[in-house]
């Protein structure tokens, strides 16, 4: 992390200084006798010394000018990195793996942005080409425009952000506190945002810092969160996955742990088709973000809306980690990677904090009470991981996918029995997943991965199975593929729920009366 020369290492003597400039988060455990709402606390008073009586030089502590007061206190942008990385405890299920997520939303600004804010805008400080006076401007999708929000007030510069206009009003809220002057374009319109950005530069209206091409965007990354990584973890991280937008976290994050590893996998995300999730994008080649080396990311998943959106919730109501759909992306990948390997330390990026998307709708109940939704092949991984959160008993019906044409399974059998395998699990209180195995060409094919995977044993569809913590459990196969009706089909799901082992919370209810 930038400037931050003096200031932990005076107010907390124990903590050691990592080589690249970072604090050493183990000064946390140290200085135990300062919980996070003190350390908060004396940030407060920082911040209110600074107003008094000014920055010191660096930027990151403010001196005292009483006599014989030489205290030195940390200001809020030394508040920036070592944040949390947290052990996901419930989602990850039984496995060997340990899944972990590195908490940016702790971050002054709440967000992962919050690192190449400071870095770009004291980087452009040092080589001249930022001035005192001089005017910020930036295309922003949201964390971005916050960040230097934040950044600007800091360090006194005027910022004119520019955005498409469907991102949250909370992201709006935010960068007009600290500020900032918002000039919106039509929604989904990033790339429109970028060429303004640059013809307003041209015009002589303002300095554009260019998270996009500015390497100093990977730079904070590369000294900052690369490092906090391989120390919280040990050097154990066999595992990075991280969202692409501006790129910046992954370029630089996978700088550093190469260096330090040649064999750490690093995970980058893009979105579905469809698919439009503030954070990750699939840039068109000519706006593709000239900081990005493809060859530094080993490995690109493709993340759905309704996907990330469940993880999302799923982050809060089951692991307490309030977060941002593009974090529930990240999550959702890693749930998917640990489906795939053994004994293995998976580090996921959680970029921001939920409470800046609640004025979308997506924590509300009513988004909520349609999960889990139909999952497809790829996503079934992170949905199993999710599914004993809800109601039981579980079942997971794998069916033929919807012809786009009709909107109707090409299946006539799951057409069929559909409706009576939701109707009898509704009946039960319980929870169904479908899961989608694709068009007839691809579940014909005898390499489909749920015809070969030998925990599954699928052989045809419908194929209706009671999902146990211990994975697939009894099933329904070609019985419901042979009922002829679809009220035969329902009496026979009716007596195969009826047949499960009554959970312990249904048994232990049915003991007490």
């Amino acid at each position: 992390m930038l400037g931050l020369a003096g200031g932990p290492a005076r107010l907390f003597p124990d903590c050691h200084q990592c080589s690249r400039g970072s604090r050493n988060t183990s000064a946390r455990v140290k200085v135990a006798a300062l919980d996070r709402r003190q350390v908060l606390g004396i940030m407060s008073h920082s911040a209110l010394a600074s107003g008094l009586h000014g920055n010191s030089s660096n930027g990151a502590t403010a001196t005292s000018d009483r006599s014989g007061d030489s205290q030195e206190y940390p200001t809020i942008e030394a508040e920036v990195g070592n944040t949390p990385l947290v052990r996901l405890q419930r989602l990850p299920g039984r496995t060997s793996n340990v899944i972990l997520a590195k908490l940016e939303g702790d971050n002054p600004a709440g967000s992962v942005k919050d690192r190449p804010a400071i870095s770009m805008i004291s980087e452009a400080e040092k080589d001249g080409s930022l001035k005192p006076g001089d005017t910020l401007i930036e295309a922003t999708s949201g964390n971005t425009g916050i960040a230097l929000a934040m950044a600007a007030a800091i360090k006194g510069y005027s910022l004119k952000l520019i955005m498409p206009s469907n991102m949250s009003e909370e992201r709006r809220a935010a960068m007009a506190a600290y500020g900032a002057e918002l000039i919106s374009v039509p929604a989904g319109k990033m790339e429109m945002a970028r060429d303004l950005a640059r013809e307003m530069e041209s015009r002589g209206e303002g300095v554009v810092l260019d998270q996009f091409g500015n390497s100093s965007n990977p730079l904070a990354h590369y000294r900052g969160t690369g490092p906090e990584i391989w120390q919280q973890t040990g050097g154990r991280v066999t595992h990075f996955v991280s969202s692409m937008g501006t790129t910046g976290t992954i370029m630089g994050t996978s700088r550093f742990l190469k260096e330090k590893n040649a064999d750490v996998q690093i995970v980058g995300l893009q979105p579905a088709d469809g698919a439009s999730i503030a954070g990750i994008r699939k840039w068109p080649k000519e706006y593709l973000p000239s900081i990005f080396d493809k060859r530094r990311v080993d490995r690109v998943m493709e993340i759905s809306q309704r996907e990330a959106e469940e993880t999302m919730r799923s982050l809060a109501r089951v692991e307490g980690i309030f977060a941002g759909v593009s974090s529930g992306g990240a999550i959702s990948a890693a749930l998917r990677l640990s489906d795939e390997v053994e004994n293995a330390t998976i580090v996921a990026i959680v970029c921001d904090r939920g409470d800046r998307y609640l004025s979308t709708g997506v924590f509300s109940e009513a988004a909520a009470a349609k999960d889990p939704q139909p999952c497809t092949v790829e996503e079934f991984p992170s949905a199993k991981r999710r599914l004993p959160f809800f109601p039981a008993p579980h079942l997971v019906l794998f069916r033929a996918s919807d012809d786009p044409a009709t909107g109707e399974s090409w299946c006539p059998d799951v057409r069929r029995t559909l409706p009576a395998v939701e109707a009898a699990v509704a009946e039960a209180g319980g929870t169904l997943l479908q899961v989608l195995v694709g068009d007839r060409p691809t579940w014909k094919s005898p390499d489909h991965p749920f015809r070969t995977d030998m925990r599954l044993h699928i052989g045809g569809v419908p194929t209706l199975l009671h999902w146990t913590s211990d994975g697939a459990g009894a099933r329904l196969g070609s019985e419901l593929e042979r009922a002829p009706t679809t009220e035969a089909a329902k009496q026979l799901v009716s007596g195969f729920i009826r047949s499960l082992p009554m959970p312990q919370s249904r048994l232990a209810a049915a003991n007490a009366r």
